[in-house]
């Protein structure tokens, strides 16, 4: 299996285009609420509603998928809280789980490990369509067309190869190292979202699409997270 290696001029030229829609107050609110998130991760996690809502994954989810995950909430919230990040792979792996429940435990062991794990959302890569923010900027995307479990290995390395290039250059800006290849990764995507919708729809439809910083927040869930969090404070 080929190790995954960043093509640094493909994510450059995508930075290039997405840094200049980002203001500094947006990637220091950013930054705050992925902060946030890493330090105060327990508290949406042992909340059976809240757990599920502040991914975008499980966000609405049919009663069939409850059931499904009903099934791996207990052992994946537990192994997050116990430091075992290992067990929530092999819980996932086992039960044949399905992206949506692979997204849901990845972001979980994502924002509370965010030096060693990487979040496998739909936008990072989707192993159907193989298209994401990770295969847009590989030297080879080829070396992600593998079974789930040896695909999220291939995930977490591309993610910690994109962390080093992102932390070499200091960018995104005002981004702390943590979470620099999310959010650099996220604005990947919204680059390639913009620029495929610019080729396919009229400039009255590209109008009204939401602004770009709306559609990175909205891809790392921080509009979900940061309501949740408001709301929890203020009852507390």
């Amino acid at each position: 299996m080929t190790a995954p290696v960043i093509d640094a001029q493909a994510m450059a030229e995508f930075l290039d285009k997405g840094e200049s829609m980002v203001s500094h107050e947006e990637y220091e609110y950013w930054n705050k609420v992925l902060t946030r998130r890493s330090q105060k991760i327990f508290l949406p996690l042992r909340d059976s509603d809240q757990c599920l809502r502040v991914v975008p994954s499980t966000a609405r989810i049919k009663s069939e998928q409850k059931e499904i995950w009903q099934k791996v909430e207990t052992p994946i919230r537990e192994a997050v809280e116990d430091n075992n990040p290992e067990q929530v792979i092999e819980i996932l792996a086992r039960f044949d789980a399905p992206p949506w429940l692979w997204e849901w435990g990845t972001f979980w062991l994502a924002n509370a490990y965010p030096e060693e794990y990487v979040w496998w959302s739909r936008w990072m890569y989707r192993a159907d369509s193989k298209t994401g923010a990770i295969a847009l900027v590989l030297t080879d995307p080829h070396c992600l067309m593998v079974p789930l479990r040896p695909l999220y290995a291939q995930i977490l390395q591309a993610g910690r190869f994109a962390e080093q290039v992102l932390e070499g250059w200091h960018r995104p800006s005002l981004i702390d190292s943590p979470y620099r290849h999310m959010v650099g990764l996220a604005m990947v995507y919204a680059v390639y979202l913009f620029t495929l919708a610019s080729w396919r729809l009229t400039d009255e439809f590209t109008q009204v699409l939401p602004p770009f910083p709306k559609v990175v927040a909205n891809l790392l869930g921080i509009g979900r997270w940061e309501g949740y969090s408001v709301a929890k404070s203020e009852s507390d």
